[in-house]
């Protein structure tokens, strides 16, 4: 190493930790490290932190690299370099022919030829990783390696990330903490607050898509609002009009087209409004049921369907005692029909926890938890509704950290069409579309829940 670079790196690190020592955001002073770093040995650099499920590398601070080579997609930990995540260096020095470069092509579009990698460490885990990008075929020394492993150092130091023990909340990961975002309207800001009151890991427009070209000259791309690690799954939400997306579908079915193994939901402003309607949020939250407008399944057709139900898990459930538990007050009807045509000796008990309210408690609660231990038993969780998915994803991580034998999930009715976290459903009663549902235990606004039917309320417009 140089005396000039030697200088400069030691120059870097005091600016490194005086960041961290000042005032500024963790995410200001990832900033600060990425930007020194780069800076020193005349390069690019990124800074990619792992997801909860250890599987994703998240792009979280970068200085010197394009826009188009940061949102190239989501890397794979175990395709990316990934003896990173092992908590060694390494060292590419032609990306071009090297198979642990996940996107080679659009690497070398980006004038990349050497990178080098250093594990940042928390404790004997890695969390994440520097990268130093070379612009020509690079032969990065052992000064270069300790001096980029010293501020992987202070990376860990800035985010002042420690592993979770707290069994309420979902496997934590520093990318929140890591996070600074400038959105591009509300309704993804506040999409994206609930999202992290699940703790439902996000990530905003990690990746656009190209979706025409004119020879190698790509004219057309789409970039997805949010992509979800832990779901691999990207969201683009939309308030215009019903009438006004057609371009978005548009674009929406050609990368569909183009990229099959792509998971890519649109949540229109109607579906996004219902949603919102669900925490008490949003324009609908403020109208008014006018009554029933129809009814979708009468008392005899969902005692047939409990009644079937009911045979079924006695006949798989038989000789295994299990744990019923509902989460949330919807369930309360179906349950109460549900156990009573049950034949085999089963337990009850419940979960309740709290919900989204735009201004409370930024993260879910387990507001009355298990008076049971359901360690090594065998537990069926029962629901009146599974829409989005995400408040029993939530319940059922909680659940799974009591170490149940096995966890199954039961709910009355399956509005698949809005689900965002895709969880399986053992036993399902009935499909339903994307409506507002009352009755049987199911509520608008508290209001309906002991009608003995399923219906559809009749709702005043939202002014």
């Amino acid at each position: 190493m140089s005396l000039t670079k030697e200088k400069a790196c030691y120059k870097a690190i005091r600016r490194a930790v005086a960041a961290i020592n000042s005032t500024a955001t963790p995410r200001e002073k990832l900033d600060t490290l990425i930007r020194a770093t780069a800076r020193s040995l005349a390069s690019g650099a990124s800074l990619m932190l792992l997801d909860s499920t250890r599987k994703k590398l998240i792009h979280t601070s970068s200085w010197g690299l394009p826009q188009f080579y940061l949102r190239k997609g989501v890397l794979d930990a175990d395709r990316s370099l990934s003896e990173v995540i092992g908590g060694q260096p390494v060292i590419i020095s032609d990306v071009a022919n090297d198979s642990r470069i996940q996107y080679p092509e659009i690497a070398v579009q980006a004038s990349i030829r050497s990178i080098l990698g250093v594990p940042v460490m928390s404790g004997i885990s890695a969390i994440g990783s520097i990268r130093v990008y070379a612009k020509e075929p690079h032969a990065f020394t052992n000064q270069d390696i300790s001096f980029v492993s010293t501020m992987a150092n202070l990376v860990s130091i800035a985010l002042e990330y420690r592993p979770q023990g707290d069994e309420n909340e979902a496997c934590a990961s520093p990318l929140r903490e890591a996070r600074s975002v400038s959105f591009a309207n509300p309704s993804e800001e506040e999409f994206a607050r609930i999202l992290d009151f699940y703790n439902i890991e996000w990530v905003y427009e990690p990746r656009s898509f190209p979706l025409r070209w004119d020879g190698d000259r790509v004219t057309e791309m789409f970039t997805p609002d949010f992509y979800l690690p832990g779901l691999d799954l990207y969201i683009e939400v939309t308030t215009l009009k019903q009438s006004l997306v057609t371009k978005k579908n548009r674009k929406l079915s050609r990368l569909r087209q183009l990229y099959p193994e792509v998971k890519v939901m649109l949540l229109h402003k109607n579906e996004y409004n219902r949603l919102l309607a669900r925490y008490g949020c949003g324009p609908l939250a403020q109208a008014r049921a006018r009554g029933i407008s129809r009814v979708l399944y009468t008392p005899a057709q969902i005692e047939e369907r409990v009644s079937a139900m009911a045979e079924q898990i006695s006949t798989e459930y038989s000789g295994r005692h299990p744990v019923m538990v509902g989460i949330q007050r919807g369930f309360l009807c179906f349950m109460a029909d549900l156990i009573r045509q049950i034949t085999v000796p089963i337990d009850i008990d419940f979960i309740t926890i709290s919900y989204y309210s735009g201004g409370g408690p930024s993260s879910l609660r387990i507001t009355k938890d298990l008076d049971l231990n359901i360690a090594d038993r065998h537990v069926i969780v029962v629901e009146g509704v599974v829409d989005t998915g995400m408040t029993l994803i939530s319940g059922l991580n909680h659940l799974r950290s009591r170490k149940p034998a096995s966890l199954a999930v039961c709910t009355l009715l399956d509005k698949r069409i809005r689900r965002i976290a895709d969880v399986p459903l053992d036993y399902v009663g009935f499909e339903v579309g994307e409506e507002f549902l009352v009755g049987y235990g199911l509520d608008y606004r508290e209001e309906y829940r002991n009608l003995p039917f399923i219906g559809v309320p009749e709702l005043d417009k939202p002014s």
